[in-house]
């Protein structure tokens, strides 16, 4: 099972520590059992129990506690520290990762799994650990019972095997179950997202409403079956280790005595003898399906494990090592770039290029054409955020290696059309609090944001009102290029033109390079260069003054 090999990654120490202490307790949890056995034997026949006896079960029952408490309490220490390095490992992978493979994992799915599994996991390893003692304890008691009586340990054993062979069919079954209920469980997140991000949408068009709803309702009451089936499979193998208790108590209590003597006294003495082995195993058994999600849990985080290095990893040390060699450059040449989005088996897609294009330092870029022109994939390929299926980027005529983009992407600032805007000034922690809070006022939103504690106090604003503080945070960066995608879409007008006439103007005066997506006609001839696109292919470049001149 993948999750033995999870626990695995733990230190040796820690598991040789749990490992005896987990046997000592199982060792004295059947120590019990025998002398339980005893003291109820001396009671059939009359007598007294010895004070022996007495000290030896108290003795047995505090090293069994005290044992089983420490490997439990240690137990779940050594798994949240495992859980805390499988998230900072998927993680930082994920942060290293590119975008189009993050993309393809699907957000809800990396969601899901790194929350709602690792939870999972921190619950059952401890039952791991029981389960151990439970398996010491049925070891120690099957060789009292072949002590007592070797007949009832192949009564015993046939038994058992019979209820493996059922437990090996719902075992399956119930795996199947449970990945299927993990895509179910996925999609019906993406309906979720759907409803609660396209909320406005929603609101205005009661047929694309009760559309996504009856979307929703299907992923649920999937989602709902594969639960219900897992319920199933449960119960299953719940009623499955009463059949076979039954079916060993039968024998044993009706059949075995008929080829015994004096079965009186020790059908007494095995039919609780039974009951203790049975009680480990149906223990075992009724936790299985816990060890079953979480191995199926762990199996599809390795397999996104696995996709995001595939995506070959780039370190931040790496890139920032290699953005050095991309400073101070003069121009930037992008020659018969291509991408495809959403390839299919065949390979077909939709795809955006060939992209010829030069960006000279210092200068400001517009970047048009009409939508679906692919302006936005273009910025990401610009920015080296989509790997090129074709072409080749030269900075300053030096072409680029295929991990060395990562070196480019660190001259960039950008505020995206689909931007996320972060609480906090990550990276640049040591902003001066008042400069923070003076371009708050510059922008307009000192009357709703401040800026405390190193972060904003508000973030739920309107989209235009959000887009000036991702543009706050933009400037702190102070990177050589700034691309801008349609930033001035949800200003107002009064804005838009401080957007154009004063920020990008400031921008240009520091020798900063400036790409910018935008429809805004009227302000063209602030650009140095204005390039029409079409599906990522320059159609024309005219310089800026030229719509001064109109």
């Amino acid at each position: 099972m993948v999750i033995l090999n999870f626990i695995r990654g733990a230190s040796a120490n820690d598991l040789r520590r749990m490992l005896l202490l987990t046997l000592v307790a199982g060792v004295a949890n059947a120590l019990l059992v025998v002398v339980v056995n005893e003291v109820a034997n001396k009671v059939a026949v009359g007598a007294s129990p010895a004070l022996w006896l007495w000290l030896l079960f108290v003795a047995s029952f505090g090293i069994y506690y005290q044992c089983n408490r420490i490997a439990l309490l240690r137990a779940n220490i050594v798994i949240e520290r495992l859980l805390r390095d499988l998230r900072v490992r998927v993680t930082d992978k994920l942060r290293m990762s590119e975008l189009p493979v993050v993309d393809g994992i699907g957000r809800s799915q990396l969601y899901g799994l790194i929350s709602r599994e690792t939870t999972h996991l921190s619950v059952t390893f401890p039952l791991i650990v029981d389960s151990f003692q439970q398996s010491v304890l049925l070891v120690v008691s099957l060789l009292y019972l072949a002590y007592l009586s070797p007949m009832a340990l192949v009564i015993f054993i046939a038994a058992v095997a019979i209820g493996i062979l059922g437990y090996r069919r719902i075992n399956d079954d119930f795996r199947d179950t449970l990945e299927r209920g993990f895509g179910h469980q996925s999609r019906m997140l993406d309906a979720t997202g759907d409803i609660i991000n396209g909320f406005k949408e929603l609101r205005l068009n009661t047929r694309r409403s009760d559309a996504a709803m009856a979307a929703y309702g299907t992923a649920s009451a999937a989602a709902e079956t594969a639960a219900v089936e897992a319920g199933e499979h449960w119960a299953s193998l719940i009623l499955l280790s009463s059949f076979v208790t039954y079916l060993m108590l039968g024998v044993v209590g009706f059949i075995l005595p008929q080829y015994l003597t004096a079965h009186g006294v020790l059908v007494f003495q095995l039919i609780p003898t039974l009951l203790f082995c049975m009680g480990p195993l149906a223990k075992i058994v009724a936790q299985s399906p816990l060890f079953i999600q979480a191995d199926v849990g762990l199996r599809a985080i390795a397999d996104i494990e696995r996709q995001l290095d595939a995506g070959g990893a780039v370190s931040p040390a790496e890139a920032r090592a290699m953005g050095g060699a991309c400073r101070g450059f003069r121009e930037i040449a992008y020659r018969g770039l291509t991408y495809t989005h959403g390839r299919n088996h065949d390979g077909a897609g939709f795809r955006v290029g060939p992209l010829d294009l030069v960006v000279h330092a210092g200068e400001t870029l517009f970047l048009v054409g009409g939508n679906g022109s692919g302006k936005s994939t273009t910025l990401r390929l610009l920015t080296g955020l989509y790997p090129a299926d074709d072409g080749v980027i030269e900075i300053d005529g030096r072409p680029l290696e295929e991990r060395a983009v990562a070196g480019l992407r660190e001259q960039f600032s950008a505020v995206f059309a689909d931007f996320h805007l972060f609480d906090r000034l990550y990276g640049i922690e040591d902003a001066d609090p008042a400069e923070v809070q003076r371009m708050i006022l510059e922008m307009g939103l000192a009357h709703k944001v401040r800026f405390e504690n190193g972060r904003f106090t508000q973030i739920s604003l309107s989209t235009g009102q959000r887009k000036r503080l991702a543009l706050i945070a933009a400037l702190l960066e102070d990177r050589p290029i700034y691309v801008f995608d349609e930033w001035s879409a949800e200003q107002d007008v009064l804005f838009r033109k401080y957007f154009y006439t004063k920020i990008l103007a400031d921008l240009k005066a520091k020798g900063k390079t400036i790409i910018a997506v935008t429809h805004d006609e009227r302000y063209w001839h602030v650009a140095d260069r204005v390039v029409r696109l079409d599906l990522g292919a320059v159609l024309w470049e005219r310089p800026g003054a030229a719509w001064r001149e109109a």
